[in-house]
């Protein structure tokens, strides 16, 4: 019986791997954090984006403040014709009349008086010095003023100031038509302009008939 020999196991002792010696060069940039010049670079980089984002945030609240200017005075000018053309459609008795009809049957004025349908005499003035259109009640007697809009402007055609109200009358005398020609700008009750009113002033002319007169 025949027997076969193994050969003996052998175990290569390897040595352990070398560690990776620094020197104190290499130590000093292996520890060191940022360089003065990447601090630099970064923050003009911040910089930029932060004004960047200044300026839009800047323009969006300008185009937002101008919209927000529009919407109000265009409301409020709507508003106030809208008023006055009712007043004018259901009032009676206006005023004032011309001094001949015949010869002169158109009177422009800055003010406009009536009856209302209520029985209230009443009279719309618009006052320049004030840019305001105020609603006087019982102007004969104990005078109630209220302001119906503030930042009305006066009309002007080249160098001359258009009245705002225009009256047309036929014999009678009786009231025909009315012209009404206003122009709103800023209105310092509802204004939210920081560098004053960036929006062009609005103008609104109107006729109206009364039904009463």
């Amino acid at each position: 019986m025949s027997t076969t020999a193994q050969a003996p196991s052998r175990t290569i002792d390897r040595p352990p791997p070398a560690e990776r010696v620094l020197t104190r060069p290499q130590q000093r940039r292996h520890l060191a954090g940022f360089s003065m010049i990447e601090v630099l670079i970064s923050i003009s980089i911040v910089s930029v984006l932060m004004t960047s984002v200044m300026f839009s945030l800047q323009a969006s609240f300008h185009a937002y403040q101008e919209t927000t200017e529009s919407a109000s005075r265009d409301t409020i000018a709507r508003l106030t014709m809208n008023a006055l053309l009712s007043m004018v459609r259901t009032g009676s008795e206006f005023g004032p009349v011309p001094y001949n009809v015949i010869t002169s049957p158109i009177v422009e004025s800055d003010y406009i008086e009536f009856i209302t349908a209520r029985g209230d005499y009443v009279r719309v003035e618009y006052v320049e010095d004030d840019t305001t259109l105020y609603v006087v009640i019982d102007p004969d007697g104990e005078a109630q003023r209220e302001v119906l809009a503030s930042g009305v402007l006066p009309v002007y055609d080249e160098e001359t100031r258009l009245p705002p109200f225009t009256l047309h009358y036929v014999v009678g005398p009786r009231l025909y038509r009315v012209t009404i020609d206003l122009m709103f700008g800023e209105d310092s009750a509802v204004d939210l302009s920081q560098e004053g009113s960036m929006t062009d002033p609005i103008r609104l002319v109107s006729s109206v008939m009364p039904r009463n007169n």
